[in-house]
């Protein structure tokens, strides 16, 4: 299931030096004063503490990539929450303004991740740059199964309106961002939207994914289906998904995701086989493995194990047991808004 538009050759992504990365969560699904921060990754991951008295958690992720060059500062916005207000909340407690942010990704067309986007346009950098596949500004529908069990595509549009009255799927109109207003916000405030499903470099060190491969299709969420109307349906691959890649000299990729979709260890393949880079150091966002079962989560976090990080982060919607299962391997680290890391 490769993009016709990936590029078959690697990127050449080049590398930041170790030290000049910082990430910073700015919303997530929880808040600590109390979170101590981990000895054994030496300051490679720092805790808010009272830092974060003020914020506000909500289900929707936003975090903040600095990249530190020479004299220069590149700040990036990765995703934009759900709500404008959490959002505007948690930059301001941490003194970040908008008009740093010289260029945004929003990782996929769910509320929880571009809610904010809109309001914000105007208050961004003038000449700043905003990234996100065209499905995002795509309207339709989408649909799961309540036992997150397969139903034939070609079934699934002709037995629609039986499923739902059984109570056996869940009926979504989809939320796209409105074209229209994106561009015209945009365009008032000198603010470039970049549609795009191929990777795009955004520095020298960091990548956005485009498209992303898939490996292996048990990775994608069971029983979720996308519709351009109300009774045409195909299985939901979740084609506008984007990560981002950043290569820290010597230390290997650190991989930034929105929710993982299309599966973590998928969007870890793409990674490697688009840069050429095999060593991962840092795997930081959601992972989205709430609804997965122990022995999914397993072999998920056995393929972590293998790949040996030294940092994994698993955020937003990635659920209470992996963390639990994930927790037995040293690079596992608790994060909560105002959580840095510092690579």
């Amino acid at each position: 299931m490769k993009s016709k538009n990936q590029k078959k050759i690697k990127m050449n992504i080049g590398s930041i030096e170790s030290g000049n990365l910082i990430v910073k969560v700015i919303t997530s699904n929880r808040t600590s004063m109390t979170l101590p921060s981990n000895e054994k990754l030496q300051g490679k991951v720092v805790q808010p503490g009272h830092d974060s008295f003020a914020t506000l958690g909500e289900h929707g992720i936003a975090m903040t990539i600095k990249i530190l060059e020479g004299d220069s500062t590149h700040l990036i916005l990765f995703d934009t929450a759900g709500y404008m207000q959490t959002l505007i909340n948690n930059l301001t407690q941490f003194k970040i303004k908008l008009n740093e942010i010289e260029k945004l990704i929003i990782s996929h067309g769910h509320l929880d991740h571009y809610g904010a986007l809109i309001p914000i346009i105007s208050e961004l950098k003038e000449g700043s740059e905003i990234y996100l596949s065209p499905i995002c500004l795509t309207k339709g529908y989408y649909a799961r199964t309540e036992s997150g069990d397969e139903i034939l595509s070609e079934d699934f549009g002709s037995s629609f309106r039986k499923l739902k009255m059984e109570g056996k799927i869940k009926y979504y109109r989809r939320i796209p961002l409105n074209k229209k207003i994106v561009y015209d916000r945009a365009n008032e405030n000198n603010v470039k939207v970049i549609e795009t499903t191929k990777p795009e470099k955004l520095y020298n060190g960091i990548i956005t994914s485009g498209e992303i491969e898939i490996f292996d299709e048990t990775e994608l969420p069971k029983g979720f289906y996308l519709g351009t109307s109300k009774t045409e349906y195909e299985k939901h691959t979740f084609r506008e998904e984007i990560a981002a890649y950043i290569n820290i000299k010597d230390k290997g990729l650190v991989v930034i995701t929105g929710c993982s979709h299309t599966g973590i260890i998928n969007i870890v393949k793409h990674g490697q086989k688009l840069t050429g880079i095999d060593k991962i150091y840092a795997l930081i966002g959601g992972f989205h493995k709430e609804r997965e079962s122990s022995e999914n989560i397993e072999e998920v976090v056995s393929f972590i194990e293998d790949l040996n990080p030294e940092i994994t982060c698993g955020m937003h919607c990635t659920g209470f047991e992996f963390n639990r299962i994930m927790h037995r391997h040293p690079s596992h680290v608790m994060g909560v808004i105002g959580t840095e890391f510092h690579l």
